[in-house]
Formats: C-alpha cells, structure tokens, sequence
C-alpha cells in the first residue's frame, strides 16, 4: 500500500507536515511544502476567486510529479471526500475532472482541485492517494467554509439604534464568514455607539456554528451604558468673533446635555449661520478634537474658530431678493472665495435672467479688497432687452412627429405659465444634442440638426418692440434609416433558443433602436436569472453589413453554469405559525435558483405585514457551486400597535352640535328666544377630528388581525371593532371580516344619529382592477329627537329607533394613476347595492343602489386634466309608511312632503359637500321639510362634477408647488326617483311662487331641478396628497318655505346661499 498527501489551506495556513510514502519494507519518504491559498477578499468577483486559485496551485503539478508520479497511468477506484460532505443530489462530485473508474493524471487532479476551491465551499483541501496494488483510492479532504447567517443584536430596545448597530457589523448574511470579521462587526457596534454618545459600552458575541446549513448565526448583546453629556467646550483661534458662552449658546452645547449623533453637526451648522447672518462668508469652524472622560461621563470639545473677513455679495444692474441670492451664489453655501465658486454664481445669476426673458444678459464677477479685513464681491449685471420667444419651429421631421420632438425640448414658446418661453444658447444646444440622440437611437446614424434663432429687436415701422422677439428654429436632417438585418444569439443551449427568440421584440427588417435592442438584452438576461444561471452575461455586438442600411446584430451570451436551490434555511420565526410563512415562500428545494422568485418572496412576506424585516440572500454568492442556500431571514413585528392622528375640515354647511329643536325646548320650559340659534343653511366652521387605532396582529400565529378604531371630533364620534382574515380558506384574493360598532354622527344640518352595527364582509379581488365585497349587515339606527330640524309632528316618528338588516354587495373598478388621491389618468367606478327585508329581521323594508363613475383624461403638452364624476343613486321603500299617522302627512301630504318618507331619515339618499356638489353645504342638496326648511334627503340622488385640472405654475416662494382647477357641478336630491330625469333640463327651481307661500301650516314647494354651481380650487402639493381649497358659487340655489322657526321669528321665505368654500386632503373626486 503507498500513502502520498499534499495539503491546500485558505484563509488559514495549515502547519506544515510530511506525506509518506511506504511500499513493503522501503519506506523512503517525500516533504511537500504545503501550499496556502490567500484568503478571498468578500467582493471577490467569481473571475477574481479563479484567478487567485489559479495562481495557487500553479506549483501543484511539479510537487505531484515529484510524489506520486509514477501512479500516472492507474487505475482510480474511488474518490472519498473527508470533512465537506455531499448530498446525493449534489453534482459538484460529478463535475471533477479526475473521475473514479478512469486513468489517474496528476493534471486532472489540480483541476479537480481548482473547482473544489472555486466552488466556494472549502476553506482548505488536503489530497491524499491511498494505493492498492494497481488501484488509487483518492481522497479530498478539507474544512468546510461557513457563512454568515443570522445576525442578532441583543439588549438593545430601540428598534432604530438596534438597526444602526446590526449594519455596523458589515456581516452579510450568505457571504463567507472569518475570523476577523467577527471582531470588525464588534468594532463598527462600539464605533456607532460612540457616534450616538455611548462611550462605555460593553459588547459580547456568540457563535452558534449551524452545520447542516453551513452558516455561523452571531449574535452580540450590548449593554449602551451610559449616554454621554456635553463637558468642557473650549474655543480656539485668532479671531473667532464671540466669546466662549456665545459660541456655546449658538451652537446650543449647554454643558449636562446628551451627546447625539447630530450634536457636532448641528453645532458647526448653527455657527456658520450665525457668521453667515454678519458676513462672514469665509468663516472657518472646525472641531479639533473631542475626549471622553470615563469619571465624568461627558464629551470635552475642543473647537477652533476664526471669523476672517466681512464679505459683501453686491449684484449691480438688477436688484435680487437676499433669498434669491442665497441660491444662486454657492459662496454663502461653501463659505469660501474660489474661481470656480464665482464662475458658478455668474452660470447661476445668467441663468435665472434667461429664464425671465432677459435671454441677452450678460454677468461679470471681481473681487474687491482682497486678503484685506473687508472684502466686496462685485456681480456686474447687463440684462439687455427683455424677450419673448414668439415661435419654436421643427422642420424636416418626418419619421418622428413634432409634438413628439417637442416634449425633448427645452427651449419653450411663450404661455400663459411662462410669459416670456424659454430659452439660452445652452438650452438650444441641449434641445440638438437631445433630437439628434433620438434619431441615431432609432438607426438614423447620420441625423443632424441644425438651428436659426432670429432676434428681432423693431417692429415693422422701425420702432422698438417693448419685449423684443425671438423665433427658433430647428431643421433635421434625417438621413438614411438602418434596419436590423440578422439578429442571432450565440452560446445558447439550443433546447433554450426557441424560448429566448420568443420574448425578443428586435425583428429582421424591423427599423433599428437601440431602445429596443437593449429591451431585448435585458430580457434574456433576466431569463437566464431566472433559470438559476446567476454568472450569466450577454455582450451585444453589432456588425454592419455591405448594405449601408442594415445592422446586423449578435447577442452573445456567456451562460455560466445554472445553479439549484439545496435548501431554503428559514430562520427568525417565533409566533407565527411556519405554515403560514412557507406559503408565501417562491423559492423551493431542486429548484433553478431564480432571482425574480427570490425577490418575490420578499415582497409577499412584506405584505402579510408580519414582519419588520424580510432579509432573502443566497448562500455562497461568488462561488460557482451547482447547488447554493437560499436563506430566509424574518424578524417578527410587534403584535400591538397603537396609531393615531388629527386632522380638520373646514367649510360652508357645518352643523351645529347640541342642537335642541323647538319641540325639544317648550318641553324643556326653555324660551325659544334663549335656544340655539339654528340655521338651515349651517354656519362655515372647523370640523376638527382625532383618531386612533389598536391593533393586534399575527392572532394565533396567522395572518388573522383585530383592531379597535375609535374617532372623534365635531361631526362624528365612531368606535369599532374589528376582526380580519386576509386570506379566507386559504384562498389568496378574498378575505373576510367581522365588526361591530357604535356611531354618533352629525354630517347635516337636520338631526344628528347613533348607530350599533354588526356586519361580515367578504372581499373578493377578482382582477388587479376589479374588488367585489359582499356583506351582510344589522344596525340599529336611532335619530336624536332633541336634534331633529323637522315638523313637531313628526319628531316621535322620525326619531324612533329602527333595525336595519339585508345583504349587500359592492364592486370596485379602479385603474387610476399614478395615485388615487391625485389622478390623471384611468377611471373608478363603484356600485353598491342594499336590501333591507324584514325576511331578515329588519322593521323597515327598503332597496337602495347607488353607483359612481368617474374618469381621467390628461390631454395637451402643458398637461391638462380632465376629470369627470357621475352619481346616480336610486331608493325604493315598500311595506306600509309608519309617518301616515302624522297630521303634516294627510292626504296628499303623504307624497308630496319630503319628511314623511317611509325610509328612516339616517338611510335616505343625501348629496352637498366638498366630495359631491360643492354648489350645497354637507348633504344639503335635495327636499327639505316645508315646516321647517331643513333638508331632508330623498329616494333619488343625481351628481355630475366637471372639473379642469391646470398644470401648476411657477410662482414666488412655492415654486410650481400650487395647482388650480375650474369646475362645473350640477344635480340634485330628489324626492321620488321618477322625478330625477324630467329634471335634467330644468334649470329653475320650478313654481318657486308656491314655495314662497308661508300662509298655511304646511308650505308647498318642489325641489325637481338640477342645480348648477361653477367655482375654482387651489391644490398645494404635499407628500402625502394635494391639500385642497376650493370656493363655489350656485347659479340657481332653492328657495324653501319657514313657518316654524326654532328661532322664533315669524315665518319667512328661506333661501340657500350662493357662496361656498371647502378646505380638506385630496381631489375631490
């Protein structure tokens, strides 16, 4: 038997040994100098590792050769492999180049070698030979390598700082884990903590080594200790200009105050503005040094400062605002005096002129009193004429249309929004550079644009314009067109190349673009990506033909081996149940490692809104190993969650809470002079709202979530409970709900109403635009008798609690964008239909169907929009009326009076407000009771609202921030649904005459017309939607009969105002 070894080592050297050699009683023996491979660096690319190993075992041969040369020619029986094992599944044994069963060559053993190295799995490889008569068994033995897997910080509860410190580490998961990378991540943990103010921390780690992952999962527990505290500040310089508590009182260091990460900066901030604010621009402040004082637990600064000269920025021949200013000379921003900086303020200044007409004007800069206690900076300023770019022509274009040019430009003609255009020979220069790019990416590689600006300065007459004009125009020369001509992708497998060819777009013949061409390299990478070839690359490569006009292009692709998932290491759970986890999981054992797949997984455990954090890596990513470790990182988010916030409304049409009616107050023994002063029509207040939620997450350890919702403010105080499903059955696009809750709202000016409501819900999303819900609901609606606005008569009928329950179903159709909150294009429609049966346990019986339709049109090259809402809602009662007992409901008065409708009041169809016809306050659009005057609401609801969305100017201090729009609202409330379309052409309230009649106890009077209101609106634009104010005017308002005034004034006409305003988030629609 002959023995012969050598040893391969990475990261560490291994210590050196002998391999022996024994044959019967000779036993000469061989010394092989091991052979240490430099450690891999973690950016190492897979190109990179090889070459290292390369030049490794480059003398692997000659030391075989001397060893266990003669075994050249033997048979290998059997390759083992010592300390890194393989699964059966694994094919990295079966890619060696020595194989069992063939030849033993010393050469195919350093190559087998070099791919166990570049696989990435092994830190070191020892080769031993073991000889039996004619046979070698050869065995590879090595440590396996480890990586990084799950990275913890322990004992610290702030879960932002816990971040920070996790990122300091600079551990990866995935990547390959040494020895010194563990101390770093202590070191980059106590450096970050000393950036926060903790200088006595004390950090320890734990490794817990994972061998059937083969990662190493770290954690370090911190203790913070003690945040530091501002100590001693002490001031150097020759002349710093403040005294030493100025300088600490500027840059607010008050001795006793915590340390943070910002209080240098802030500091060093707060001073240079103050040199800033007293001219000082070449003010120098600098933090020397700082000290931690373990006894004292502070921080001792050391800061030098010299105040330099005063610096006086002076623009001679055009007078600029001081903020202006401030933005366009970088001096004050750098705080000091450069060519470049001076250079740059004369580039700004030029600019700014160009772009208010002055597209002549000329900026010259010296610096006066230089290295002298006083200095002047001079901006020497002739703006020249002022212009107005009359015209912008294109000429020549014939494959790309003008307006399509036009929208690269950036010269512009004069607008309503830029009274002068556009324009600066760099702007001109710009426009060509851009057209021209457009052609030779579309295969005219010969383009050329050129350019004529013609000045006029006279008129016709001979006398000087008062804004001179300018005319640009651009000729194209478009040249030939080059086409593809042979499109070819090489290195491809060819059981792939049908698949590939099919999601290219570049078709021979095709006009040629680069656009496309690259659509095309992108798409094939992203399928190799998505097929487990991670290494893969594509080069794209074009050749032009003998025929001018075609390119011929080749995509050749370095596919790179493809790689399978071994196993998902899933890690970080402890509430939730797995189940629910691997569920969302994309990423699967034996499957090609996709990319896409991977990131997808991400995104759906995102979404379950579980976790905190979602970290997915691959496991040895710059090895090239036929199969890799996908890892799964969650950390769990807290199962309670407490949110809140405030808002207002403001607007026309606000009720007035505490309302007692006339009724109410003879009951009481209260003077009618002393009630409320009521007002049909409301009062313009602030509607003020908080609002709070209580959530409990993973219930269980599922996705099942409840939470208590409570808001209160002026118009509306609301408590509810709910439990929520996301995924019913399992079923990934429908969840289920159960709530209940208790409401008291006040959204008109008539009554004010509790509810208790149970309800279950089903929600469907069917398509990515479609969501249906279906729900089945009770609720116990009960007006408040003290409030109700309505005939004395019918107070203890209208206010009497009634029980609501029947199906309901509603569909959703959305395809607006970019945002809902702020549309420009797409359409919403929502149809919500109710039964209410007393087959289900209601005590009133109603349908109602009220549906929504709105769209988006964005049109013109300022980027108008167009918007459109229309409202159509239809109600039908039956069973018996419970008002028919009521003296104001005799007769005839049962259907012609509003307020003896058989629907409850709180179920009746309302319309008015800052989301339905602005031209009414909320929800007073419609009937309204002819005792009274208080609308009422109806069994019929018509609202269309028209409105033009004009792109945002640029105005003083908000910039292009602030938008406006025009709108048209029309329609109206109507007491029976057969009363709504006669009343579309009807434009006056009709038979106004008998509604001014207040002879009679009960007023006669029709509200079947469609009111007409126009107004304008401002939108401010914030991150979080357009805040909105928009002011109305009604061109036809009703008039209605007041006979019993809560007032008590004698009864008089009443008549809705014209005026209305409302401020709220959002577009109206």
């Amino acid at each position: 038997m002959l023995i012969c070894g050598l040893a391969l080592a990475q990261d560490v050297p291994p210590p050196n040994s002998a391999a022996s050699v024994t044959d019967g009683a000779q036993t000469p023996s061989v010394v092989v100098n091991p052979l240490a491979v430099p450690q891999a660096s973690r950016a190492e690319t897979p190109e990179q590792a090889q070459q290292r190993i390369n030049s490794s075992l480059a003398d692997i041969g000659p030391g075989l050769t001397t060893t266990v040369w003669q075994w050249k020619g033997l048979q290998v029986s059997k390759i083992e492999f010592e300390g890194v094992t393989f699964d059966a599944t694994d094919k990295l044994p079966g890619q060696l180049a020595q194989k069992a069963g063939e030849p033993f060559d010393p050469q195919k053993v350093r190559q087998s070698v070099r791919r166990l190295f570049a696989s990435g799995r092994y830190r070191d490889v020892e080769v031993r030979g073991v000889r039996h008569g004619n046979e070698v068994t050869l065995i590879f033995a090595g440590s396996p390598r480890y990586y990084v897997g799950r990275v913890t910080i322990a004992g610290v509860k702030n879960e932002r700082l816990s971040s920070l410190l996790e990122y300091a580490t600079k551990l990866n998961p995935g990547t390959a884990l040494t020895r010194s990378a563990v101390q770093d991540g202590t070191d980059g943990i106590t450096e970050t903590l000393e950036q926060q103010g903790y200088y006595q921390p004390k950090v320890s780690v734990k490794t817990v080594t994972d061998n059937a992952g083969e990662q190493v999962n770290v954690t370090y527990t911190v203790d913070v200790g003690p945040q530091a505290r501002i100590g001693q500040v002490q001031l150097e310089g020759t002349d710093p200009g403040m005294t030493l508590e100025q300088f600490k009182k500027t840059g607010k260091l008050k001795t006793g105050k915590k340390v943070t990460r910002d209080t240098t900066s802030n500091a060093l901030t707060k001073l240079r503005s103050r040199y800033q604010k007293k001219d000082h621009l070449e003010a120098v402040v600098t933090l020397q040094k700082q000290s931690y004082v373990p006894v004292r637990k502070q921080l001792d600064y050391n800061f030098h400062a010299n105040q330099g000269p005063v610096v006086k920025i002076v623009v001679e021949g055009v007078k600029l605002a001081k903020s202006r200013l401030h933005l366009l000379v970088p001096i004050y921003e750098e705080g000091t005096i450069d060519n470049d900086l001076l250079n740059e303020g004369v580039y700004n200044i030029r600019d700014y002129l160009q772009q208010r007409g002055y597209f002549d004007s000329s900026v010259k800069v010296r610096v006066v009193g230089q290295n002298t206690p006083s200095e002047r900076v001079v901006f020497s300023v002739d703006r020249g004429a002022k212009h107005k770019v009359i015209a912008v022509n294109i000429k020549g274009n014939k494959y790309f249309s003008t307006d399509l040019l036009r929208e690269r430009m950036q010269v512009q003609k004069s607008n309503a929004y830029q009274r002068s255009g556009r324009y600066s020979p760099s702007l001109v220069t710009a426009d060509v550079n851009s057209i021209e790019a457009l052609y030779r990416a579309n295969g005219f590689d010969q383009a050329k644009v050129t350019t004529d600006v013609q000045d006029v300065d006279d008129a016709a007459n001979g006398k000087p314009l008062k804004s001179a004009q300018i005319r640009v125009t651009y000729t194209v020369v478009e040249g030939r067109q080059q086409k593809f001509g042979t499109i070819q992708l090489a290195g491809v497998d060819p059981s792939r190349m049908n698949e590939l060819k099919g999601i290219m777009n570049s078709q021979q013949g095709q006009p040629f673009s680069l656009v496309t061409l690259s659509g095309d390299r992108d798409a094939v990478l992203g399928y190799y990506l998505s097929h487990g070839f991670d290494q893969a690359r594509i080069e794209v490569k074009q050749d032009n033909t003998a025929d001018p006009d075609k390119v011929n292009v080749t995509l050749n692709v370095t596919e790179g081996p493809q790689v399978f998932i071994n196993h998902v290491l899933l890690s970080g759970i402890e509430k939730t149940k797995p189940k629910v986890v691997e569920k969302s999981i994309r990423v699967h054992p034996g499957d090609p490692l996709d990319q896409s797949a991977l990131l997808q997984t991400q995104r759906n455990l995102y979404n379950m809104a579980l976790f905190n954090e979602v970290v997915t890596a691959v496991q040895n990513p710059s090895g090239d190993a036929p199969t890799k470790n996908v890892l799964v990182q969650l950390t769990e988010a807290k199962r309670w969650n407490v949110t809140y916030g405030f808002g207002f409304e403001a607007q026309t049409g606000t009720p007035s809470r505490g309302m007692i009616s006339e009724a109410s107050c003879i009951q009481l023994g209260i003077p009618l002079d002393q009630c409320n002063n009521y007002s049909q029509e409301g009062k313009a207040g602030i509607s003020p709202r908080v609002s709070i939620d209580v959530s409990r997450i993973n219930l269980r350890g599922s996705e099942d979530s409840v939470t208590l919702h409570g808001s209160y403010g002026l118009l509306e105080e609301i408590a509810t409970l709910t439990f929520q499903n996301p995924h019913l059955f399992g079923a990934k696009n429908i969840s289920a709900s159960v709530s209940g809750g208790y409401s008291n709202v006040q959204d008109i000016t008539t009554f004010a109403s509790s509810t208790l409501q149970g309800d279950f819900r089903i929600t469907e999303k069917v398509k990515r635009a479609d969501t249906f819900i279906y729900d089945f609901q009770y609720r116990r609606v009960k007006v408040d008798p003290n409030s109700l606005q309505v005939s004395a008569d019918l107070i203890p009928l209208l206010s009497q609690p009634v029980r609501v329950g029947g199906p309901g179903i509603t569909w959703f159709h959305d395809t607006r964008s970019p945002s809902p909150l702020d549309a420009v294009k797409g359409s919403y429609t929502t149809v919500q239909a109710f039964l209410a049966s007393s087959k289900f346990g209601s005590q009133t019986d109603f349908y109602k169907l009220d549906g929504t339709n709105s769209s988006y049109y964005q049109f013109g090259k300022q980027k108008y929009v167009l918007a459109r809402s229309t409202r159509i809602g239809y109600e039908r009662a039956s069973g018996e009326n419970p008002n028919s007992g009521s003296p104001v409901c005799q007769g005839d008065l049962l259907t012609t009076n509003p307020s003896c409708d058989a629907v409850p009041l709180p179920e009746r169809l309302y319309a008015g407000g800052a989301s339905s016809h602005r031209g009414f306050g909320i929800n007073a659009a419609g009937p309204r009771d002819l005792q009274t005057g208080f609308p009422v609401g109806g069994k019929a609801a018509f609202v269309n609202s028209l409105e033009l969305r004009l792109p945002p100017p640029t105005l003083p201090y908000v910039g292009n921030s602030v938008s406006f729009v025009l709108f048209h609202d029309m329609g109206n409330v109507f007491q029976n649904a057969s009363d709504m379309f006669p009343s579309f052409l009807r434009f006056h309230q009709p038979n106004n005459r008998t509604c001014s009649d207040v002879s009679s106890n009960v007023g006669t009077c029709s509200f079947n017309y469609f009111s007409h209101a126009v107004g304008v609106g401002a939108r401010y634009k914030t991150p979080v939607g357009p805040v909105r104010v928009d002011f109305s005017y009604n061109l036809n308002p009703p008039v209605y009969p007041v006979i019993a005034d809560f007032n008590n004034s004698p009864p008089h006409v009443g008549h809705a105002g014209h005026f209305n305003f409302f401020f709220s988030i959002g577009q109206s629609f």
